[in-house]
């Protein structure tokens, strides 16, 4: 008797965490989210979905930023990225956005990405060409 209840929990235990490992490899958005609000949505979905959260500091008036946005709709790039949640700030369109980059992530200069962990840890990313983006994303 307390050998198949062993079995009937290992075998739930399975399930459970298999059904957990689907649920976060099964996140698949190509949804941006924008700003402070933003930011806190993706905090939200993370805490959901599990994955990390891909997070770009940018500037209107800002050349890289836009070469780089270009490297984002590549679609090697764009398909990767598919299965992380993303966020856009422009610390420039309001305080709360100008807290985050310089006083959250210590920002100083644009384009700047992080991949901020399902556990928090934060990880600065290099921009530059498709390859060396792929290279450092999950």
């Amino acid at each position: 008797m307390a050998r198949r209840v062993l079995v009937a929990a290992g075998v739930v235990l399975a399930l459970v965490l298999v059904v957990g490992v689907a649920s976060a490899s099964a996140y698949s958005s190509s949804t941006w989210y924008e700003g402070a609000d933003g930011w806190a949505q993706a905090r939200r979905a993370q805490r959901t979905h599990g994955v990390p959260i891909f997070l770009f500091f940018t500037a209107e008036w800002c050349a890289p930023c836009h070469a780089l946005e270009e490297v984002l709709e590549e679609p090697q790039v764009r398909e990767r990225l598919r299965g992380l949640i993303k966020v856009r700030i422009e610390p420039d369109e309001g305080e709360e956005e100008e807290e985050i980059f310089s006083e959250d992530f210590g920002g100083s200069s644009f384009p700047t990405l992080f991949l901020v962990s399902p556990g928090g840890a934060r990880r600065r990313i290099a921009a530059g060409s498709a390859e060396r983006l792929l290279r450092q994303l999950p």
